[in-house]
């Protein structure tokens, strides 16, 4: 997906307008970040405590919006740091994983299918997710290091369109009681084809860098 098509650029002006409000209130970019991690705690206790998938839905998009809302603080304060950068990669694969586990802990409530295949499906959820992740900041490292620019942020699945995904699948399987395995399974088969497609291209990236050397 062309970076400008992705949900960051489309929610931008919402995430800004956040971001002010919370300037106002002198709230730093790193608690923003931590605000970020208390919206997924609310979405996993949501399903887990009260079993609404559609409370669940809602707090994985406030997560989403404030995913983007400790940067934008940073940009318009100047306050961006390096340990701000690491401290919010961090809280974004954490968020991420207690999200996942409250599908782990409710999985006989929304899988009709045998545990160990709930199991395997969510897990392997999780690890391609981190993995698009973790493919990127890599290639990062490697574009700083080369001081060359190129877009990694490229495949379907980002993490923003992961949240997306989470929060438009909730919401349909709460409104209309319908079974949410075959989007899990959906979900599962866009997140591996954003990580093979990934691989591919930071592949013939790094591949174009090696022959310049």
């Amino acid at each position: 997906m062309p970076s400008r098509f992705r949900l960051r650029k489309i929610f931008a002006p919402v995430v800004n307008f956040m971001a002010k409000g919370f300037i106002k209130l002198q709230v730093t970019p790193n608690i923003a970040t931590l605000l970020m991690l208390f919206c997924a705690c609310m979405s996993a206790l949501s399903l887990i405590l009260w079993e609404s998938l559609l409370w669940y839905g809602i707090w994985i998009f406030i997560t989403g919006l404030m995913d983007g809302v400790d940067g934008a603080i940073a940009r318009l304060t100047g306050r961006k740091s390096k340990f701000g950068a690491f401290f919010d990669s961090s809280m974004d694969r954490l968020s991420e994983g207690i999200i996942y586990s409250a599908l782990l802990v409710k999985m006989d409530l929304l899988f009709d299918i045998p545990e160990i295949w709930s199991v395997l499906l969510i897990g392997m959820c999780l690890l391609f997710s981190f993995l698009i992740s973790y493919t990127r900041a890599r290639l990062e490292l490697i574009g700083k290091r080369e001081k060359i620019n190129f877009d990694s942020n490229i495949g379907l699945m980002g993490r923003s369109e992961r949240l997306f995904y989470l929060f438009l699948s909730s919401m349909i399987v709460g409104f209309f009681h319908i079974g949410l395995l075959i989007f899990i399974i959906t979900y599962f088969v866009l997140i591996l084809t954003t990580a093979i497609y990934r691989f591919i291209k930071y592949q013939q990236f790094i591949e174009s860098i090696e022959k310049k050397l």
